[in-house]
Formats: structure tokens, C-alpha cells, sequence
């Protein structure tokens, strides 16, 4: 006989019965029979019907954290790219820094100032506070740009760039605006090498995108500045080209397009500076842009090279860890790592003097002074490290003389110098401070002996001083150094005139007139000394030094 097949009491649920509900074919617990009880034992007591399971609660799910924003907050970029951004941003500020010295007479002469923000009129830096000013930015960019104590140098660096622009409108360019934003930035970079980072190690930096968003806001105001006809037209443009860019351009596109391919530039640029999937159009269109500037030779400092600078971001990242990976350069890399674990208290006692040294070798005014108040900087990491039972290391007294030798370097391969005293003097002079001036002029000829103007001024000033004999010397040194230029021998002539000398000063009359053909004031000055008469007056002021 077939066996009958057994059927289990529960049968399967339908499919998408929700589950522990009974449904039609599977009738509720409760209403089960009871067990039946083997044979020869009494029944079981029927037990109390169990009570139905509450229907199971759904638990309401946790919200999710917010996300953090992935535009801003998710920009990284390799540790590679990241230190030579820091490395040439920082190395130029410092350069561009020393450079604006030239311009320290101009402020506070007059006792005049006009801020960009009318309460900064009265913090306006003088010529001694700008020039110790940029002195120090030059040394705080130079320790950032070598990696050391970002996080101190940086904010102080950024508050004495806006103090130095926005205190006084002598310096107006609106890039410098751009680069104060620019460094306030840089102060929440984590330019730090991250712990046991190599090259390619990802560093993310909401600040660094905010920069790019910067230029685009940059680019994209420079479009619609100069949406003129003045620029449109090419006359702008036209009056600013010179030489062989110039010239390429008249033989190509002509002066009127690239006027428009100019904005069309930077509105392309203001799209996709900012954007990492078009950096393959920004790249070569900026970097080819700011190269053009350099060409042009336009007065605007190192900003076009500072451009240059930060198109390092857009640049792919590989090829910097390409370059980091190089056997040279990882070489390079570990000499600095050697020093950091180390430290010496004779090194920092030679460090803190060298500098002081450096400072009393370069040939400005203040640059003594300036050196003492740096020096403070790392003299204060020093003592803070031994009142916590630290050492300080040692690379940053060897940074601490590498900036200051970058002011002796850049002093000694530039005019700066020069430029200083000489405007300095001539401003002195023009406002009738001719003590100033002829101290101004005494330090230009120590530093440029060999430069007419330093010689041609301070003899003027010796001679309407009464010190004639001391101001001819330097007006015949001057007429030594340039025997092609007649105000030498002319200022000779007249003092030798008002001594009653006047054989000799017909005899220098006569050598500025030959020394300058077509100098009317040689030719009258001589005629009224042949004809007996006296000297004239001398004309308006032939100053070729102005600022």
C-alpha cells in the first residue's frame, strides 16, 4: 500500500504575505488544537491560548550626517605639487617683496596719507615702517616658501601685506589687492608635510579652491573692465605693446583682435580656472596669457611671474611626483629631513649672529635695524622650546640665515639701493629738506661712487651751502664720470662766478657749452660771462631722478 504522505500543519505562506501575520490558509496560533496525549496518560490540562506578537515596529532609520560639501571641502592635490606650489609662490612674494623697496621715500613724505579704508589714514606706514616692512615679509615669505613655521609666518606676513596696501593708495594696483586676498588664504593651507606622506600622498585643502575661485573672479573683472572702446579699439592695448611682441603682433592678427582675443581670454579663464576637469583649457591658455605679459614688459612688478606661480595648481599632478621621484631630487629632499631632527645651541648662537651680520652688510637705510627685529622671531621659538623642555631644530636657524642672506643677494644683484637713496634724495630736495637730502645723497655715492647724479646733487647742495670747496670736488667728479653733460660744469661755473673767479668760470661755461652744443643755458650763461655781466638766474629744475 502506498503510504499516506504526511502534510505539515503549516503550509508555506503566499508569497508576499507580509511575515508573523496569519493569513487564509494559515489560521491563527491561538486557534490550534491542543497536542492529544499519548495513550494510558490523562490529557493535558488545555494551557492558556497564547497571545498574539505584537506586530513588529519598524525603527525609524538614523538621518545621515551632513555631506561635507565635495567642491570645497573634497579638493586635494598631490604632497609633490603642494610643496612646489609653496616653494615658488612664497620664493617669488619674498623676491617681489624686497623689490617694492624703492617706493619706501614716497610714503609718509608731507606727513600726507589717503588710506584704502579711511580709518587706516593715521596707520599709514612711513618710509622707515615700509621699508622695515618689506624687509621683514621678504624674510617670513622665505622661511615659508623653505617649509618652516608656516604656521606662524604666515599670518604675521599676511597682516603686514595689508597693513603695507591698504594703509596708503601711493601703491594702488588692484593685483595687490588680489595678493593680499591670496596670502590671508594661504594662511589655512596645510603646507606641512604630512606624516610618513610620500609624493603622491593626497592633501586636501578647501583653501587652495577658494584661490582658484579668486582668479576666476579675478579674470572674469578684467573682462568687464575692459569692455571700453579705448580697449576694444586696439588704443589701449596699442599704447602699452612695444618692441618685437609688438611688432609679431602688427605682422598677425593685427592690435584690434588680440585687444578682443585678450577677453575672450579671460572670460574663457574666469569658467574654468577653478574647475579640475577643464584645467586642460585653462593651462596652456593662462600660462600662455601670463607669458605674454612678461613679453610685454608692462610696470607691473612680479605679478605676471606670480601668476605663472599658481598655475602650478592646474597642472597635473603627476608629473610633480614624477619630478619628487627623481634620484636628484630625492636626494635633495632628505638633506633638509636631517636636519630637522636636530638641534644645537652653538648653531643657534652662530645663526642669530650671522644674521645680525648680514643685516649690517646690506646697503639700506634701516636693514640693521630690520635684521634685529626679525631675529626676534626665532629667538622667541628658541626660548619657548627650552622653557618646554624641547630643542629647537636646526633647520630653522639654518632658514633663519638663508633669509636674510636673500637680502644681501638681492641688494648686491639689483639697483634697489640705488633707487632708494636716489628717490629719497630727490624727494627730500624737491620739498626743501636739503639737510635730508644731502644725507640721502651722501649714502647714494657711498653706494653708487661711480653713478653722476649722487655727485651732481650733493655738489649743488654743498655749494649754495656755503661749502664750495667740498661741492666742487663732486661737481668735477661728476663732470669726470659724464663729460657729455653740460650741468656740471655749469653749476662750477656759477660758483666760481659768485667767488669772483671769473676767468675760471668762463673757462667751465665754455666746456658746457662744448660739452652740450644745444644747451641754451650754457650758451647764455657763457655770453653773459664774456660780456662782464652777471651770471643769471638759474633756470627750472633739471631733475632727471624723479620718482
Amino acid at each position: 500500500m502506498s503510504k499516506k504522505r504526511n502534510r505539515s500543519k503549516h503550509p508555506r505562506p503566499r508569497p508576499g504575505a507580509p511575515a508573523g501575520k496569519p493569513t487564509a490558509a494559515t489560521p491563527p496560533a491561538a486557534a490550534e488544537p491542543a497536542e492529544a496525549a499519548p495513550a494510558g496518560k490523562p490529557a493535558a490540562a488545555p494551557t492558556r491560548a497564547a497571545a498574539p506578537l505584537p506586530e513588529a515596529r519598524a525603527r525609524p532609520a538614523k538621518p545621515l550626517p551632513p555631506r561635507a560639501p565635495v567642491f570645497w571641502f573634497g579638493f586635494e592635490v598631490p604632497w609633490a605639487k603642494l610643496a612646489a606650489l609653496r616653494f615658488v609662490l612664497f620664493g617669488l612674494l619674498a623676491i617681489d617683496a624686497f623689490l617694492q623697496l624703492p617706493h619706501a621715500p614716497r610714503y609718509g613724505a608731507g606727513g600726507f596719507n589717503v588710506a584704502h579704508l579711511r580709518f587706516l589714514d593715521a596707520l599709514g606706514p612711513g618710509r622707515v615702517g615700509y621699508e622695515v616692512g618689506q624687509l621683514s615679509e621678504t624674510y617670513l615669505f622665505t622661511l615659508a616658501a623653505l617649509g618652516l613655521s608656516t604656521r606662524t609666518v604666515l599670518p604675521i606676513a599676511a597682516a603686514l601685506y595689508a597693513w603695507l596696501y591698504f594703509g596708503s593708495q601711493l601703491d594702488s594696483y588692484q593685483h595687490h589687492y588680489l595678493v593680499a586676498l591670496i596670502v590671508a588664504l594661504a594662511c589655512f593651507v596645510p603646507w606641512r608635510r604630512p606624516r610618513d606622506s610620500t609624493p603622491a600622498t593626497p592633501v586636501r585643502s578647501w583653501a587652495l579652491r577658494l584661490i582658484l575661485v579668486q582668479l576666476g573672479i579675478m579674470y572674469l573683472w578684467a573682462a568687464i573692465s575692459k569692455l571700453d572702446p579705448a580697449w576694444t579699439s586696439g588704443q589701449t592695448l596699442g599704447s602699452q605693446l612695444t618692441g618685437s611682441l609688438r611688432s609679431l603682433i602688427d605682422g598677425t592678427v593685427g592690435i584690434r583682435a588680440a585687444s578682443l582675443g585678450v577677453i575672450a581670454a579671460e572670460l574663457v579663464l574666469a569658467g574654468t580656472i577653478w574647475l579640475r576637469p577643464a584645467w586642460r583649457i585653462a593651462a596652456p591658455l593662462g600660462i600662455a596669457l601670463h607669458v605674454g605679459i612678461v613679453a610685454s614688459g608692462l610696470e607691473i612688478g612680479l605679478f605676471a611671474y606670480l601668476m605663472l606661480g599658481l598655475y602650478l595648481l592646474v597642472l597635473p599632478g603627476s608629473l610633480f611626483v614624477w619630478l619628487a621621484e627623481l634620484p636628484a631630487v630625492r636626494a635633495l629632499r632628505a638633506r633638509p629631513g636631517r636636519l630637522v631632527g636636530r638641534t644645537s645651541w652653538s648653531l643657534w648662537a652662530i645663526a642669530l649672529a650671522a644674521g645680525i651680520a648680514i643685516g649690517a652688510l646690506v646697503r639700506l637705510e634701516h636693514a640693521l635695524a630690520a635684521a634685529l627685529v626679525v631675529s626676534a622671531l626665532p629667538l622667541v621659538l628658541v626660548v619657548r622650546a627650552r622653557l618646554g623642555g624641547r630643542r629647537p631644530c636646526a633647520a630653522l636657524s639654518v632658514a633663519h640665515v638663508v633669509a636674510l642672506a636673500l637680502w644681501l643677494v638681492a641688494d648686491r644683484a639689483s639697483s634697489v639701493a640705488v633707487d632708494y637713496y636716489k628717490f629719497w634724495a630727490g624727494s627730500q630736495r624737491r620739498m626743501g629738506d636739503l639737510e635730508t637730502a644731502e644725507h640721502a645723497y651722501r649714502r647714494l655715492v657711498e653706494v653708487a661712487p661711480d653713478l653722476e647724479p649722487g655727485h651732481y646733487y650733493l655738489g649743488r647742495i654743498l655749494t649754495s651751502g656755503g661749502r664750495g670747496d667740498e661741492g666742487v670736488r663732486h661737481l668735477r667728479e661728476a663732470e669726470r664720470l659724464e663729460p657729455g653733460r653740460a650741468r656740471a660744469w655749469i653749476e662750477e661755473a656759477r660758483w666760481l662766478a659768485s667767488q669772483g673767479q671769473r676767468a675760471g668760470a668762463i673757462e667751465a661755461a665754455r666746456k658746457a657749452a662744448a660739452a652740450e652744443p644745444a644747451n641754451r643755458d650754457a650758451r647764455t650763461l657763457l655770453d653773459s660771462l664774456l660780456a662782464n655781466k652777471a651770471a643769471p638766474a638759474r633756470a627750472a629744475e633739471d631733475d632727471g631722478e624723479k620718482l
